[in-house]
This record gives structure tokens, sequence and C-alpha cells, in this order.
């Protein structure tokens, strides 16, 4: 019986080994084929890719400095504000401080303003008092004589 199992274990190993041989014969005629290959490196049509692509990059890269350049014209010509609205704006400023510094002038004088106006208030009742006076003398004694009352009486207050 023994010998029965190592005759088909020795049956198969020969069929493997058929297997194998009829493998390495396949492999060596692969290799006799590629070995008679010549493979001719051709970069040609590379290298006419990589020239289209650098010319349609340059092309770009004009394209966008123009662009870069026309943006910086615009934004140097730009302004926030108009000229005109500028100047208006100017002026009503300088106005407004004009005005400013001469009501201020006006309010520092006030205290002049009022002793000049006390002055001449009090010149024209002393001018009115006269003339009411010299028409009715009757009234100037008694108010002569009111006003030597008020001086003798002490003030009590």
């Amino acid at each position: 019986m023994g010998y029965k199992k190592l005759d088909e274990v020795m049956e198969l190993l020969t069929d493997e080994l058929d297997g194998f041989n009829k493998s390495i014969g396949r492999l060596e005629r692969l290799t006799q084929n590629t070995d008679n290959i010549k493979v001719i490196p051709d970069t040609s049509e590379i290298e006419r890719l990589l020239r289209e692509h650098l010319n349609s990059e340059k092309g770009n890269t004009v394209k966008l400095r123009q662009s870069v350049q026309d943006i910086r014209s615009q934004i140097s010509k730009a302004r926030l504000v108009p000229k005109i609205q500028q100047w208006i704006q100017y002026s009503i400023w300088l106005v407004s401080l004009v005005i400013i510094g001469y009501l201020g002038l006006q309010v520092s004088r006030i205290g002049e303003v009022q002793e000049r106006a006390f002055t001449e208030g009090e010149q024209e009742v002393i001018s009115n008092l006269r003339g009411y006076f010299d028409q009715n003398p009757s009234h100037y004694e008694s108010y002569r004589k009111w006003l030597q009352k008020k001086d003798s009486v002490p003030n009590r207050k």
C-alpha cells in the first residue's frame, strides 16, 4: 500500500516538473523575443508638447502682466472723492473756520460792547431826564428833595 501512494506522489511530481519545464521553455522564447527588440527612445512628441505648453504659458504671462499694468494705471487715476467735491469741502471748512474765529472774537469783545451800551444808555437817560426836567421844573424840584431825603436816611438793608 505504501508503494501505491508513493507512485501517485511521483506521478504528481513528474506532471508538475513537466509543467515547470514547459513554462521555462516559454519564458526562454519570450526572453529571446525581447532581446531582439530594439527600443529607440523618441522624445520629439514630448518636446513638442512641452514647447506648446511653454508658448501658451508665455502668452498667459504676457496677458496677466498687461492686466496688472492696466489695473495699476486705473488705480493711480482713481480717486475716492472727485476733485471738485474735495475743493468744495475745503472751502466749506475754511468758511466755517473763519466764521468760528469771527464769532470767538465777538464773544471776547462782549464786555466792551456791554460797557459801551451801558454808557450810551446812561447818557441817553440823562439827556432824556434833562429834557423832561427842562420842560417840568417843578418835577425837578421834587426830584432834588427826594434825593436829599434819600442821602440823609441811612441804608437799611
